[in-house]
């Protein structure tokens, strides 16, 4: 591989206050980094220089500035990121540094721009060590990977993702230390600014994220990264990009198959590490870790309805959580000198009449078992979910006798499950109600209506937030608020649909006075989300068509600049003693066109997938793409047509 190279780097002997240049150590998107040496004591550093080269140009051979007014707003923002991130970047390494993660120095601002001084981290490149045919095994990689990722989550503590992971930002020192550089991009948001002229990630190390903005980046942006880069290691080959790979046959999973010299769980853990759908990826680095050891990563909380055994280590807050009083049931009902269980009150007299402690101990001790269970899903519930929607009260009801209440708790339940069933709601939700039955079973046994109630309501509670989460997430796909292409068509479907989305917020809102009640209102609002997605089914062919509607208004609005920028191209070629600036100009708008047209064969093939698709999340994220297209090449045809020949 050959040394790094900048047309625009400061040449070699340059000073920069204590520090004299002496090469180029790598050039990214954002900035060159050069090695420099103290020139008082000799000392070598990395100093890594704030230069958007897109957006910015050299002049007077020192000072860094905007290319034009249009590119101010994304310089000056981009430069205070910078800023703020090498801050951030000092802090972590106070006390001491972190081994495996580069440490900032210090911070000086000149000639326009600014400037990082780190550690020098001698090594080699993880990129160059695959470059050269280096292959890995299990081991290997995790020696590598594990403090590397360790490093990162002290990072995403304090609030920085790197975004830009790759081998290339992977040292290995002589001592076999792998160190994470290059935290020093400049990296934001692009609606932070409404220049489109800079790129924000590497393909096809970065994450579905990175390219759909309708998604947050987190912790698992970063994790994708790490995937990608395990995945080249073990087979030796960049696996595709991840729109690619939403939109076609994703080849990209590694424990479908043998690998020699890695077990299937790190397979698998890499494969969870590369889920297209960030959603679906641990949702933090040490949740990710613990799959390397074979335990299973904690749930995303958006997508999982329940996990009891981390509610278990729980347990003891579930005391201390708030819960709702429930008011005791009252009734004309005669009075008697002890609560009759619900099992004995179902038989005979005679066999209510024998002795209580030996029909019913094996009973209640399943049933305490079987309750310590439920109470930890209920926490694991409260705690993953987000808060509660706004409750209104229920219409009160008359309250049954008292001597049948437990019967009728138990029975309500019966039909609360089966109703689950018939909405097909999944397997760990249905047993997380099953348990609650077992559980308010057992408090019928010893007779506490109060607590049934505490539960019951625990438990309505919880399915809410299921319910609602799940109904966030259906709705998303058509929520004009998260996507104008979701505009609302205007039919009969739509319209129920709305209707029916409504209801269900209705039903989901509603809270109780006893267990009964909040059974019932449980049992309703998944009957509710049962219609809204058969409406959502019904809806979903006019939501389709709207989506490949405003796909194909962006595709041909980008076509026609893309012809444009191809137009600008179509001159002719300067002779060989033109000025400089006139050949700099016409291979800027070759180099344009080139783009443009590649840019215009990936539009082609995503229509093809667009006029076939129908799911309406691939619909959105391709005609997101398409939009973000046209803004690529809108800059594309800006800089070819002020490229004066």
């Amino acid at each position: 591989m050959g040394a790094p190279y900048h047309n625009k780097a400061l040449p070699e002997g340059s000073i920069l206050r204590e520090w004299r240049l002496e090469e180029v150590l790598g050039v990214g998107g954002f900035g060159i980094v050069y090695r420099g040496k103290n020139i008082h004591f000799g000392e070598s550093v990395a100093i890594k220089e704030y230069f958007p080269g897109a957006i910015s140009d050299r002049v007077d051979g020192t000072t860094v500035a905007p290319t034009d007014s249009s590119s101010e707003e994304i310089y000056q923002l981009g430069r205070q990121k910078f800023i703020e991130e090498a801050k951030i970047l000092w802090n972590l390494s106070q006390p001491q540094r972190h081994p495996n993660l580069v440490s900032v120095r210090s911070l000086f601002e000149i000639h326009g721009t600014a400037y990082m001084v780190m550690d020098f981290e001698s090594g080699i490149s993880l990129s160059q060590l695959l470059h050269e045919g280096k292959t890995f095994d299990e081991a290997g990689l995790l020696a590598i990977i594990k403090p590397i990722a360790t490093g990162l989550e002290r990072a995403h503590q304090a609030g920085v993702l790197h975004r830009d992971i790759k081998p290339a930002n992977i040292l290995i020192n002589r001592d076999g230390r792998a160190v994470l550089i290059d935290f020093g991009s400049a990296r934001f948001e692009t609606g932070n600014a409404t220049n489109t002229k800079v790129t924000f990630y590497t393909p096809p190390y970065a994450a579905l994220e990175q390219y759909v903005k309708s998604f947050p980046q987190g912790p698992w942006t970063d994790i994708y990264a790490l995937g990608v880069v395990l995945y080249q290691c073990v087979t030796g080959q960049k696996p595709p990009e991840v729109l690619e790979r939403m939109h076609g046959e994703d080849s990209a999973v590694l424990s479908t198959r043998e690998w020699p010299g890695f077990s299937r769980v790190f397979t698998k853990a890499v494969d969870a590490a590369m889920k297209v759908r960030p959603m679906e990826r641990p949702s933090s680095i040490s949740a990710w870790l613990k799959m390397f050891d074979g335990e299973e990563p904690e749930p995303a909380p958006i997508d999982d309805p329940t996990r009891i055994a981390a509610a278990m280590a729980s347990l003891p807050a579930f005391a201390q959580a708030p819960v709702p009083a429930p008011v005791p049931a009252t009734g004309t009902a005669k009075p008697k000198a002890a609560p009759v269980p619900a099992t004995a009150a179902a038989k005979p007299k005679a066999a209510a009449a024998k002795p209580k402690g030996k029909r019913n101990l094996p009973m209640m001790v399943l049933a305490v078992g079987a309750g310590v269970i439920v109470l930890a899903a209920l926490v694991s519930f409260v705690l993953h979910r987000a808060p509660e929607p706004a409750t209104t009260q229920a219409p009160a009801t008359a309250a049954a006798p008292a001597a049948a209440a437990a019967p009728t708790v138990l029975g309500k339940m019966d039909a609360l499950i089966d109703a689950a069933k018939t909405a097909g709601r999944p397997d760990a939700e249905i047993t997380t109600l099953a348990a609650a039955r077992t559980e308010l079973a057992g408090l019928a046994a010893k007779g506490d209506s109060a607590e049934q109630g505490t539960v019951a309501a625990a438990m309505a509670k919880a399915e809410a937030r299921v319910l609602a989460r799940a109904e966030k997430r259906a709705w998303r796909a058509v929520d004009p608020s998260a996507d104008p292409s979701n505009a609302m068509p205007d039919n009969d479907a739509a319209r129920q649909l709305q209707t029916g989305k409504s209801d269900l917020d209705a039903k989901l809102a509603l809270t109780a006075q006893d267990a009964g009640q909040s059974i019932d209102n449980t049992r309703g609002a998944i009957v509710a989300f049962a219609t809204f997605k058969q409406d959502m089914e019904v809806a979903k062919p006019a939501y389709i068509a709207a989506k490949r509607k405003a796909f194909d208004a962006a595709l041909t609005a980008t076509k026609a600049v893309i012809d444009q920028v191809v137009s600008l191209a179509a001159v002719e070629k300067p002779w060989f003693l033109a000025s400089q600036a006139r050949k700099d100009a016409y291979k800027l708008r070759q180099d344009n066109a080139t783009q443009a047209k590649a840019m215009s064969s990936q539009l082609d093939t995503l229509a093809q997938h667009v006029a076939t698709a129908n799911d309406l999340d691939d619909l959105s994220t391709a005609v997101a793409q398409a939009k973000a297209t046209n803004q690529s090449v809108n800059a594309l045809y800006a800089a070819s047509y002020a490229a004066k020949l």
